[in-house]
């Protein structure tokens, strides 16, 4: 990109900025009065799943997924059942529905407040009992509260209608200068996901690095690797485990596309392309106890228990539980799974102070495991081998366990001023024989060289802050100031063993290797310490159509290294200790409340490197990594279904050696181009459409001696293609049916572009039927096929990998 050019985009966002500020210095400050105005309802289509039930239950739900206050007589539901309401429609229209054959009617007393009656009732019947729309609480928390205070879920229910933007708390997806998704715990159930893997199937920017049977969730967004590591739990890095993440406890998983640092940090690997957050589940009004019982193919059975209740005035405690255990032999040849997830969820609410805190544990054992593959340098790769089959070894395994918790606080000191706190923590602990099967030859030999590595890593992680909401003359502002500390001790134990010979068409097995002899604690490797702070400010204008974020980030980075053998320090373990400041900017242009125009200006971090010994430069430490993000976009939200379009460039920049001095220098460059469109929603009742497609220009601008510059990026596509539906079908009540169809272009396995991966596509297909029984609970059965035509194919998003075998997965749920 020319620097004339980098002008031109900067351009409309400094013009915005500087409107605006000069509209907030022309006025004195002052703080501005939270107002809560609201739009009247009764004409916004919103999703509904009301069974049959009592009536004065099922108001209960209208009220909580409508948003509307109600209004009843006591004595004027008892004994009435109704026959229930599903789909996405206007609240009139669905309460209309759920009164049908109950001899009442309905009459708005207000925008937001609906009262039930006899037809032909002079007045209002004394004695009305209240139902709150979505806790029984007695308080109403202000805008600016993370705690308890999710955005409400979308049309169809598979997408909230927004998220967590980092420091900037939560924001509707068109006040969002940025392309996010949120993901619900609707859909993680209709679904049956167990992993981010598993649900992130849906993005079209997004890529497993690795297929089943694997290591870890590492991803691909944007055409960058994103690690397991830089995921986030409740906003704050360095909870969640390090390798696989259980969905099981988890409520919605919040997907950013592009850099975060100001918004969230530098996270603990340094990633580019995009950053995922994981919102853990809550106690609802409604008590819940739902058991699942689960069958994954070939002989995996397990169970799900997710157990909620609120207690005490005005329900202002509460306690979600939940329980999950799936073990047996995979469809993947010589491989086993056994996962236990127990999570523990506590929220406490009052008038002005919110906490709420975590703890779970995470255990799995995988035997037969099978990673990623590697080939030859120049050799062509042959073809796909049958996904069943096991290129790697039955004693091959990964075992882990992580104990992880956190806390948080919220006071609001006014309306429009919170501050909080939250501190969380992990230790993680891996037993591994892993290795990557190089292929050696056309017929599909290989080569491993496997370890033996046992690991641990603990972590302790907190940031406090506070929000604060005032005016400057016609000028909103939403400033955030946020201080995080993230400290991350890691060890390792690492044993070379002896190479074993196999092929991916006809695996041979190997004896196992012993493991006489070989310690078994780690050594202490590393430790990082990363702190920064944040200050950022939303700024608004004419009713929110200008709207406008600016901030910035000071981070610095701090590494020791030790020896893998002392676990001291040694001159050739080098520390490390560098700061950035990383700025930030974006603006909404809104001119119509169906349509925003978005762009931004953001910038990620990455540990810079050290110049290793041998080079001119030896001992030299650079400064970190600064990735940057050029994007423009737009937005549609019609009521039932919304879209997000988007340009965006990505600029990476790498390490290299200079061949005639022999310098190491960062004058490397990726440069990733995309144009990306996602869709959701419920345009039609029943019928919602969810995926998109993204078009990627990955290059290599600047490489070692310029032997590949212009040349395709490794691992990255032309085109990616997600798109799927799930429809409540109209002929069979409460049955829905679902499709989802994935598309990868070519991709190149090397820098050279000399092993091209051909492109592939997976179908994957689902349905689901629901019963009421007599008292009013459902009982849900749920089927999918992931591959359903069993395709064998090579993945390239960083790791060369084999497809998914057919994976076929069968639950029951039950709701007592």
């Amino acid at each position: 990109m020319t620097t004339s050019f980098k002008r031109m985009r900067r351009q409309p966002v400094l013009a915005a900025g500087v409107l605006l500020m000069a509209c907030s210095m022309a006025q004195p400050v002052a703080v501005r009065a939270q107002v809560s105005a609201q739009a009247p309802l009764a004409g916004q289509a919103r999703t509904f799943d009301i069974p049959a039930q009592p009536l004065a239950d099922g108001m209960t739900a209208f009220g909580r997924q409508s948003g509307l206050q109600v209004s009843v007589d006591a004595t004027l539901v008892r004994d009435v059942s109704t026959s229930g309401v599903s789909g996405t429609l206007p609240p009139s229209q669905a309460l209309a529905t759920l009164l049908a054959g109950t001899g009442l009617v309905f009459r708005f007393v207000n925008a937001t407040t609906v009262t039930l009656e006899r037809p032909g009732a002079a007045a209002p019947r004394p004695g009305p009992v209240q139902l709150d729309p979505v806790r029984v609480q007695g308080n109403q928390m202000p805008a600016q509260a993370d705690i308890g205070n999710l955005m409400p879920p979308y049309a169809g229910g598979m997408v909230a209608t927004g998220g967590r933007v980092g420091i900037l708390g939560n924001r509707d997806y068109m006040d969002t200068p940025f392309s996010t998704i949120v993901y619900t715990e609707k859909m993680i159930e209709d679904q049956q996901a167990r992993t981010v893997v598993d649900i992130v199937a849906n993005d079209p920017s997004i890529r497993s690095q690795y297929g089943q049977a694997t290591y870890d969730d590492r991803l691909f967004i944007r055409g960058f690797p994103v690690y397991t590591q830089d995921f986030s739990f409740n906003g704050l890095y360095g909870v969640s485990s390090p390798y696989a993440i259980d969905l099981a406890g988890i409520e919605r998983v919040e997907i950013f596309h592009g850099p975060t640092a100001l918004l969230n940090g530098m996270s603990p690997l340094g990633a580019v392309g995009g950053t995922i957050n994981l919102v853990p589940k809550r106690a609802t009004a409604e008590p819940l106890t739902r058991l699942t019982a689960l069958y994954l193919s070939d002989t995996q059975l397990g169970g799900q228990a997710d157990i909620g209740r609120r207690f005490g005035p005005d329900d202002s405690l509460g306690l979600r539980l939940n329980a999950a255990y799936t073990g047996g032999n995979t469809p993947v040849q010589w491989n086993s799974d056994k996962l236990l997830s127990l999570t523990a969820g506590f929220d406490f609410r009052s008038d002005s102070t919110r906490v709420d805190a975590d703890l779970g544990y995470l255990q799995r054992f995988v035997d037969g495991s099978r990673p990623n593959t590697t080939i030859a340098a120049g050799l062509q790769l042959p073809a796909a081998p049958n996904s069943r089959l096991n290129d790697n070894q039955p004693w091959s395994h990964y075992y882990f366990n992580d104990l992880y918790g956190m806390l948080r606080f919220e006071h609001d000191f006014t309306p429009d001023i919170t501050a909080y706190a939250k501190v969380g923590g992990r230790r993680s602990n891996g037993r591994f024989i892993i290795g990557a099967p190089q292929i050696l030859d056309a017929q599909g030999d290989t080569l491993m060289t496997p370890r033996r590595s046992v690991n641990y890593s603990e972590s302790l992680s907190a940031e406090v802050g506070g929000k604060a909401k005032f005016t400057t003359g016609p000028v909103r502002h939403e400033m955030a100031l946020s201080g995080s500390y993230l400290l991350t001790e890691s060890g390792s134990l690492n044993v070379t063993l002896p190479a074993v010979r196999s092929n991916i068409y006809a695996p041979v097995t190997a004896p196992a290797p012993s493991l006489a002899g070989i310690p078994t604690q780690p050594v202490r490797t590393s430790q990082t310490l990363m702190t920064g702070v944040a200050l950022a400010d939303s700024l608004s204008a004419l009713d929110d159509k200008l709207q406008l974020i600016i901030g910035g980030r000071l981070q610095r980075v701090q590494v020791s290294n030790y020896s893998a053998v002392t676990g001291l320090t040694t001159a050739a373990t080098p520390g490390y200790d560098q700061s950035a400041l990383t700025p930030a900017v974006g603006f909404v242009v809104r001119p119509w409340k169906a349509l925003s125009f978005y762009g931004n200006y953001i910038e990620a971090l990455q540990q810079g490197p050290v110049a290793a010994a041998g080079t001119t430069n030896a001992g030299q430490v650079f400064p970190p990594f600064v990735s940057n993000q050029y994007e423009l976009g737009v937005k549609l939200d019609l009521g039932t279904f919304g879209a997000t379009l988007s340009a965006f460039q990505i600029t990476q920049p790498s390490a290299i050696v200079n061949a005639t001095t022999n310098t190491l220098s960062v004058d490397g460059e990726q440069r990733n181009r995309g144009l990306e469109l996602s869709m959701f929603g419920e345009p039609f009742q029943g019928f919602k459409p969810l995926g998109g497609i993204t078009f990627l220009e990955g290059v290599l601008a600047s490489t070692a001696g310029g032997v590949n510059n212009g040349k395709i990026a490794p691992g990255v596509p032309a085109v990616q293609m997600n798109l799927g539906f799930d429809w409540d079908t109209w002929f069979i009540k409460r049955f829905a049916v679902s499709a989802r169809v994935i598309y990868t272009s070519l991709a190149y396995l090397d820098a050279a572009n000399q092993q091209p991966v051909p492109a592939w596509t997976r179908v994957d297909l689902g349905a689901r039927y629901s019963i009421v029984r007599a008292d009013g609970k459902p009982v849900t059965l749920r089927a999918d096929v992931v591959n359903v035509g069993n395709n064998n194919y090579w993945t390239a998003s960083g790791t060369l990998s084999q497809s998914p075998p057919r994976t076929f997965l069968l639950s029951l749920s039950a709701d007592f």
